[in-house]
């Protein structure tokens, strides 16, 4: 079996044993398409990457944009829409400047591609910084931020990618179209109550 396929099955299982069973602390979802470019190095292969995907954390701490949060990642990606990897793992928000803090991220997973004698399991580090607002009347905090990556191939370790790009949050991306086409629909000003 491949070490590196059981190394990320330890990761998880780790994590999932790390979770508290009641909330310790407040948590904010943060959800963003992630489009970015980038190159594969340590081969003779290199190629420009185009970065597509989704990330996702969970953070908990205390309430309010200027504390440290931690909490679990998803990263959902695709390059030059020839893959399919996922990865899951850990993040943590660090409060530089209030609303523009550090996020890193770590996390591990698989990488399904074309050829299959080149799919196996990948680890995956992430620095972003940009906006990242606390929701202080719901769950879900806003985030457009850029982001900087790298990814090493388990199975070849002397390969890996170095991707960067933009992460432009999904509700104002799906939300808010949605609630302009719905009130446009109902034909109402958005502002006015229904009568």
């Amino acid at each position: 079996m491949d070490r590196g396929l059981i190394a990320a099955g330890a990761l998880f299982g780790a994590l999932l044993f790390a979770i508290p069973n009641t909330a310790l602390a407040d948590a904010q979802i943060s959800a963003r398409l992630v489009t970015g470019l980038g190159s594969s190095l340590g081969s003779l292969d290199r190629e420009l990457l185009i970065d597509t995907g989704l990330r996702s954390e969970v953070m908990f701490g205390a309430p309010g944009d200027e504390h440290f949060r931690v909490g679990p990642a998803l990263d959902i990606r695709t390059a030059d829409f020839h893959t399919l990897e996922g990865s899951l793992g850990a993040a943590v928000l660090l409060p530089i400047v209030r609303g523009f803090p550090i996020v890193l991220s770590a996390s591990a997973g698989y990488a399904f591609r074309r050829d299959p004698q080149a799919s196996g399991a990948i680890f995956v580090g992430t620095l972003a910084w940009g906006y990242r607002s606390y929701d202080f009347h719901g769950t879900y905090g806003l985030a457009f931020q850029v982001y900087c990556s790298a990814r090493v191939h388990l199975n070849e370790p002397s390969r890996y990618e170095v991707t960067a790009g933009i992460e432009l949050d999904l509700e104002i991306l799906v939300g808010v179209p949605y609630a302009f086409f719905r009130s446009l629909a109902r034909r109402g000003r958005p502002e006015e109550p229904n009568e």
